[in-house]
């Protein structure tokens, strides 16, 4: 069964700053994504990323290695004090 990671950042609609941050980083993890077959992120959900970022993962066996590609790209970023990852499944529900 796929399985979602989601991210929640915390940020305000004022911060141009911090938003701009995680458009970057948004930027980064589809060339990271991608590269690695982990997981599909559009570059559409890209160009829409405000406070959240959903990512189809495309097995449930890929769930760990992309959310440590994800922590890894934050941290990068210096964006990991300001998100929280979430795994769901496809109804949105989280999960272990």
């Amino acid at each position: 069964m796929a399985r979602r990671i989601l991210i929640d950042f915390e940020t305000t609609p004022g911060d141009a700053d911090l938003n701009f941050k995680i458009w970057i980083f948004a930027e980064d993890l589809y060339r990271a994504l991608r590269s690695n077959e982990l997981a599909s992120l559009s570059l559409d959900d890209v160009d829409l990323v405000s406070s959240q970022l959903i990512i189809p993962v495309r097995s449930k066996r890929r769930v760990r290695r992309a959310t440590a590609l994800i922590e890894q790209v934050l941290e990068e970023h210096f964006l990991a004090k300001v998100a929280r990852l979430t795994v769901t499944d496809e109804a949105g529900q989280p999960v272990d």
